[in-house]
């Protein structure tokens, strides 16, 4: 269990826009009972389905979903806001606004924004996205994840501590960020303008390396690991610590 506090950073201007523009829509979401009417072309709960079916297999068209319990195809909506934990889509799911769900298998594609519990397979967003495990590829403008197990790729990387208290975030692959890439934990490579962890087993390679514990190397004009003897926890081009 890492015992050190995360290194704080400015939150993301692209999260807050969300909040602003988007917190009126989900508000009122809220309050509305949204029911499942819809219209198939084939079975009850299967074929073509036009509207809010709450289980469904083949081609669905929507304009808002809320109160899915299961999506098994291809899914695309306008905005999807999950309620049920035990939310989950297979296939391949897309929001153009935005997309909160519980359980992705498959494909998610988010416009604004994309957010799932579970991630298993490649997540999309243009411009924020996230959530509590990501299993296979990330792709996104900003990404906050609590676990990452495969390929992450954002222009900024964080955890989910402005959305929650005590978060704390682990990178078992790769994370490719354009500028930061704050991140708790790393086993394996980071690769950012700026790195920041707490513990990093691995390779980071980035204009400045920072962590508490390395045990790998550090690659960039300046790079800090604060568990090496004094003389060694500052060193430019390269750092690294193969001990304990």
């Amino acid at each position: 269990m890492l015992k050190d506090k995360p290194i704080p950073i400015p939150m993301s201007t692209s999260l807050t826009v969300f909040f602003i523009v988007f917190f009126p829509i989900l508000a009122c979401a809220e309050t509305d009972s949204l029911q499942a009417k819809y219209f198939s072309i084939g079975f009850k709960k299967a074929g073509i389905c036009f509207g809010n079916s709450t289980v469904y297999t083949g081609l669905r068209f929507n304009l808002m979903n809320k109160k899915v319990r299961t999506l098994n195809g291809f899914d695309l909506t306008l905005l999807d806001l999950d309620e049920d934990d035990n939310r989950t889509s297979n296939g391949i799911s897309i929001g153009i606004v935005g997309k909160m769900q519980a359980q992705n298998n498959g494909l998610s594609i988010g416009g604004f924004m994309n957010a799932a519990e579970r991630q298993n397979g490649i997540m999309l967003a243009a411009v924020m996205g996230g959530g509590t495990r990501l299993n296979g590829v990330g792709v996104m403008g900003g990404m906050m994840t609590d676990i990452v197990n495969g390929l992450a790729i954002s222009a900024f990387l964080s955890d989910n501590r402005y959305i929650r208290d005590s978060a704390q975030n682990v990178v078992n692959g790769v994370a490719l960020s354009l500028f930061i890439a704050n991140i708790g934990e790393v086993r394996g490579m980071t690769v950012a303008a700026c790195n920041l962890s707490i513990l990093h087993k691995g390779l980071a390679i980035g204009g400045i390396n920072r962590t508490s514990r390395l045990k790998g190397v550090q690659i960039g004009l300046y790079n800090i690991a604060l568990n090496n003897p004094r003389g060694f926890r500052r060193l430019p081009f390269i750092n690294m610590h193969f001990g304990k």
